[in-house]
């Protein structure tokens, strides 16, 4: 009696393990793409002259990737070193099934709430876009990943309000030993 209750146990227990599948999920598929990402990076940003920096400005910070649970997202931690004060930042990245597209949530020390982009490859280029807020009229963030290499990458960030044209913004040079 003993050994055929072990033997349902087992055969249930047996029952709760994930089944083998020759094919991966398609969340997983889709951030394979983005390895690239993982690793602690040192980078630049350069920014461009604008109303809110009229001579530009250079800034420098670390940018920690590193997979979440499962391998269905990255966990991104970064640091920049600004002249005022530091600007700390937490990300996430994952993909969306139903949407067919990278979704990357980034909530941050240097403004309320969270900033929520929607991504996609076009071409060689991860290109992430946030949707302006406030019905679409609303500041508009892209960030194009660049130039990806093993050890250096180059993103560009943009911005516009409404719908207006996107200007450069700053761009970062990031590398990793």
């Amino acid at each position: 009696m003993k050994r055929a209750a072990v033997l349902l146990v087992m055969a249930g227990l047996a029952c709760l393990r994930p089944v083998a599948t020759a094919e991966k999920p398609e969340g997983i598929v889709q951030m394979e793409k983005l390895q690239a990402l993982v690793g602690t990076w040192s980078y630049t940003e350069t920014y461009e002259k604008s109303a809110a920096a009229p001579e530009g400005a250079v800034e420098t910070g670390v940018y920690e990737a590193r997979l979440g649970p499962g391998g269905f997202s990255l966990i991104v931690d970064f640091t920049t070193h600004a002249k005022t004060h530091d600007e700390i930042g937490h990300g996430i990245i994952t993909w969306d099934a139903k949407e067919k597209a990278y979704k990357e949530y980034i909530v941050g020390n240097g403004f309320p709430g969270c900033f929520v982009l929607t991504g996609h490859f076009e071409n060689d280029h991860l290109v992430f876009q946030s949707d302006g807020g406030a019905g679409g009229t609303g500041p508009v963030m892209k960030t194009v990943y660049t130039e990806w290499k093993p050890n250096s990458m180059t993103i560009e960030q943009y911005f516009r309000m409404g719908d207006k044209p996107f200007q450069l913004m700053m761009t970062t040079r990031a590398t990793k030993p």
